[in-house]
Formats: structure tokens, sequence, C-alpha cells
């Protein structure tokens, strides 16, 4: 029963992340394929950029391990 659950919570959560995915790449072009996006925000590529997309992962599995711990408090 637990396996099945897992399994079944892992599938939910492949599909969730691919229809999100392939919605937030649609929203991002044209339909001609051209990003949406401003030239500077295409251009920049600095040590800000990493940082800041570092810190942001960080925070999300940071979320994630308060979560799991909270589960594991749960059962």
């Amino acid at each position: 029963m637990r396996m099945g659950r897992t399994v079944g919570l892992g599938l939910i959560g492949s599909a969730t992340t691919m229809l999100v995915r392939r919605a937030t790449r649609r929203a991002m072009h044209t339909p001609e394929g051209i990003t949406r996006l401003p030239r500077a925000t295409k251009q920049n590529h600095g040590i800000g950029s990493v940082i800041v997309l570092a810190a942001a992962a960080g925070a999300m599995l940071a979320l994630a391990d308060v979560l799991q711990e909270q589960r594991n408090r749960q059962t």
C-alpha cells in the first residue's frame, strides 16, 4: 500500500512538473519561437544572476526539508 502511494505521488509530481514547464515555455515564447524576454534579461549572465538562482534553489530545498520533517512527525 505504501509503495503504491509513493509511486502514485511520484507520477503526479512528474506530470505536474512537465505540464507547468510546458506552459511556462509557451508563455515565454512567441508562436514564431522568439523569446519574450527583454534584451537586458537575455544578456545578463553575471555573478549576480548565479547567486540569485543559487539562493532560490537553496530556499526551495530548505522548504522541502521542513515539509518533509513535518510529514515525518505526523506519521
